[in-house]
C-alpha cells in the first residue's frame, strides 16, 4: 500500500513536470529573440538659438516599435546601439524642465505637497509634438533640431 502511494505521488510529479516543461516550452515559443536592431543615434537640440541645456528627447515610432529616450546635455544627445530607436518613422517630443520656486499639492496625494515645474519647450515639440524623425538601418548622420518658443507655422528639423 505504501508502495503504490509511493508509486501514485511519482506519477503526479512527474505529470506535473512534464506539463510545466510543456507550458514554459510553448510560452517560449511564443518568444523571439527577434527584437528589432537598434540604431545608435546622436544630434543637437537648441532652443531660441541657444543649446538646450538639460532635457530629453523620445524618439515615438509611428508604426509600433519601441521608444527610445536619450538625455540633452548642453544642446547635445546620443544613444547607444542598444538603447537607441529601431529603424523606422518617429514622432520627436523634447521636454526641459525647469522649477518655478513653489510648491503645489501632489495629484494623487493632496496631502503632500511637491515641486511644481514648468516645460521650457512648447507643446508642439512635446505632447503634441510636429517633430518627425526618420532612423535608417545603417550608419544615421546627427539629428538637428532647432526649436523655437514663439508662435511658428511649422517647426525647423533638418538632418546634417
Amino acid at each position: 500500500m505504501q508502495t503504490d502511494r509511493l508509486l501514485a505521488r511519482r506519477r503526479r510529479g512527474f505529470v506535473l513536470g512534464a506539463g510545466l516543461a510543456l507550458a514554459t516550452s510553448i510560452a517560449a515559443a511564443g518568444c523571439s529573440d527577434e527584437s528589432p536592431v537598434r540604431q545608435a543615434v546622436s544630434g543637437t537640440v537648441a532652443l531660441d538659438g541657444k543649446p538646450l541645456a538639460a532635457g530629453s528627447i523620445t524618439f515615438v515610432p509611428v508604426e509600433g516599435v519601441t521608444a527610445a529616450t536619450a538625455e540633452v546635455v548642453d544642446g547635445a544627445f546620443q544613444t547607444g546601439r542598444s538603447t537607441g530607436p529601431a529603424p523606422g518613422r518617429y514622432q520627436v517630443e523634447i521636454v526641459a524642465v525647469q522649477s518655478t520656486g513653489k510648491t503645489i499639492p501632489h495629484p494623487d496625494f493632496p496631502e503632500t505637497t511637491i515641486e511644481e515645474v514648468r516645460n521650457l519647450v512648447p507643446p508642439r515639440y512635446n505632447v503634441k509634438t510636429e517633430l518627425k524623425a526618420e532612423v535608417k538601418p545603417d550608419a544615421n548622420e546627427p539629428f538637428t533640431f532647432n526649436l523655437s518658443s514663439q508662435t511658428a507655422t511649422s517647426p525647423r528639423t533638418r538632418r546634417r
